[in-house]
């Protein structure tokens, strides 16, 4: 079963200072649109509206995220060529 508790995700943006772009975040928690994410390698919180999120393993879409073949493309290229 897919859930949002094991999904990872990757942040789109690079405004922030603790998370860089295309990091890889799990979320936390969430609250209305915001999410708690925790970057998988530094364990740094940050939180994020969830349109500046991606999910890139489990294919979770839960009504706010929809597919993108730009991210989903972009992820592949980054991590799965290393």
């Amino acid at each position: 079963m897919t859930s949002i508790e094991n999904t990872i995700f990757m942040i789109k943006h690079d405004f922030h200072k603790t998370i860089k772009q295309y990091s890889q975040v799990k979320i936390i928690t969430i609250i209305n649109n915001s999410c708690l994410v925790e970057d998988i390698n530094t364990k740094e919180r940050l939180w994020v509206m969830s349109y500046d999120i991606y999910p890139i393993d489990n294919v979770y879409y839960g009504g706010w995220w929809q597919q993108n073949d730009y991210y989903d493309n972009l992820y592949k290229e980054i991590y799965c060529s290393k």
